[in-house]
């Protein structure tokens, strides 16, 4: 894969996890079904391991009223392999603002990107 074609690879993948991140602040179910496939896996910030389903259920019920993304960065393990690790700032409501590092692991099939997994750690200190 070339520089400029992975660069435009790695744009399309954040522009996906932006709309990830952007259905769970609306509550979006619908387009979270269609995003994740149905061997998803995530790990939440309790250690909990959750599939497809239950972060479907997260997107229902999670009380996000904000969040922001920095430290981006972009893990390539193969042409059809990356991660997207980044630090995520969230505004739940009524509380104050916790930061978490996330990472997010995608995998070409199919002819097309799917997030098969996603990893989030509280930052304590």
């Amino acid at each position: 894969m070339s520089l400029s074609e992975q660069q435009a690879i790695e744009q399309e993948l954040l522009e996906l996890d932006k709309t990830f991140l952007d259905a769970i602040l609306n509550h979006d179910v619908a387009l979270v079904e269609r995003i994740l496939p149905s061997d998803f896996l995530s790990v939440f910030p309790n250690g909990r391991l959750a599939d497809k389903a239950a972060e479907l259920d997260n997107v229902r019920t999670v009380e996000l009223e904000s969040y922001s993304t920095d430290e981006v960065q972009v893990h390539w393990y193969a042409n059809n392999v990356a991660i997207i690790n980044f630090r995520l700032s969230l505004k739940m409501n009524n509380q104050d603002i916790k930061q978490v590092r996330d990472s997010h692991v995608y995998l070409k099939r199919d002819g097309g990107w799917q997030m098969i997994m996603g990893q989030t750690t509280p930052i304590l200190s």
